[in-house]
């Protein structure tokens, strides 16, 4: 697979202008070449990025950026970061924050969380992709040009807000997964994981919708945070992040999946305070990338709401499917690395390629005066 990739010097990342997205066609940022470890390069290839996931029918990576309404649109692009198109720009695709796309195995459908149009303004940063909160599941077809409601939560108030964030389709296109926040209650409220049948005919809505507890809670227990990543090469697994055991504090997320056939989990991470999250199987199933806290010596402070974003650092880690053989792919947040940005970073969502040989990540770093974001895809050996 080509992917336009310009073969050029090294240039340390901490120079490179703060950018907006350049035009398709035009020359972006120097490539950062690895040594000695299981990547060989990173290639910058657009800013101001949010989620992704990359079809491999298609050969588009799907993501999120603020458009020009100020509110979170869902945009796809190349592999090169060319060719950018908006597809929920001033089109019939709910009014507000749109975001967390994923793509069905097709190429035909993207799945994405919208915000509720009647959310009061005040409410509105609580609905960005990544929160969620007064948000329903969306699918659109792959030109934006038709869309469809799934899901219809309640509208929230202020303390008791419903919402859901990462939802993802099955390798099989039969089910989608989504953490669906029930309301209030903890630090940061009270989650619960769900899968449903997705079903295309007389017009795509979903079927049965079976819920997942796994932190043995229940919604009116404790307050477990979850959320979805992906689903197994057979569709009977999914992998999602969760504070399971007593007393993990909500940062200390495990990477864990799930058998849904008998609702049974596997902690495939086993760092009781570390942030692990955003995992995905490789297209063959042999492994896992995700991002990782390990390694960082993070003094973790006050937590709750949205205070967590003063601590946390990650970079991207790979494993086997089994959890063995753990190894870090990124260093962003190592001075002596040469993607090292000079300023604390968040890796985040990943997706791989087609043919398993790339990931497109999501980083997001300290700017001014809030954070910045920008979106990679590396080479993996």
């Amino acid at each position: 697979m080509h992917l336009g990739w310009k073969n050029r010097l090294l240039t340390p990342l901490v120079l490179l202008p703060i950018l907006g997205s350049p035009a398709a066609g035009q020359a972006k940022w120097d490539t950062i070449r690895v040594e000695g470890r299981p990547i060989s390069a990173i290639h910058p290839i657009a800013e101001r990025t949010k989620s992704v996931d990359w079809s491999w029918k298609r050969d588009l990576i799907a993501f999120e950026r603020v458009g020009p309404r100020r509110f979170f649109e869902v945009y796809t692009m190349r592999p090169d970061g060319s060719d950018e198109r908006c597809l929920t720009c001033g089109r019939e695709a709910p009014t507000k924050h749109n975001g967390s796309p994923s793509w069905d195995p097709s190429g035909r459908f993207i799945l994405f969380g919208g915000e509720k149009p009647e959310t009061p303004a005040n409410l509105d940063n609580w609905a960005v992709p990544g929160k969620g909160l007064n948000c329903d599941l969306w699918v659109m077809t792959a030109d934006g040009k038709k869309y469809w409601r799934l899901t219809n939560l309640p509208l929230g108030t202020r303390r008791n807000i419903p919402g859901l964030i990462h939802p993802q389709f099955s390798r099989d296109g039969k089910r989608v997964f989504w953490a669906e926040r029930l309301g209030g209650g903890g630090s940061w409220g009270r989650w619960i994981l769900r899968v449903a049948d997705f079903l295309e005919t007389p017009e795509p809505h979903l079927g049965t919708v079976k819920s997942f507890d796994p932190g043995g809670r229940g919604p009116g227990g404790g307050t477990p945070f979850y959320e979805s990543h992906d689903f197994s090469i057979d569709s009977m697994k999914i992998l999602f992040s969760a504070n399971l055991l007593p007393g993990q504090p909500q940062h200390g997320l495990d990477i864990c999946e799930l058998k849904l056939t008998d609702g049974s989990v596997k902690r495939l991470t086993d760092t009781f305070q570390d942030w692990d999250e955003h995992a995905h199987y490789s297209p063959d199933g042999g492994r896992i990338v995700w991002m990782s806290s390990t390694g960082l010596d993070i003094q973790w402070g006050d937590t709750s709401r949205n205070a967590w974003k003063a601590f946390v650092k990650t970079d991207l880690w790979l494993m086997n499917a089994d959890g063995s053989g753990k190894a870090r792919l990124t260093y962003f947040n190592d001075p002596s690395s040469p993607e090292y940005f000079g300023k604390r970073c968040i890796v985040s969502d990943n997706a791989w390629s087609p043919d398993g040989r790339h990931i497109v990540v999501n980083v997001a770093y300290e700017g001014t005066p809030t954070m910045r974001s920008r979106c990679y895809v590396l080479d993996v050996k």
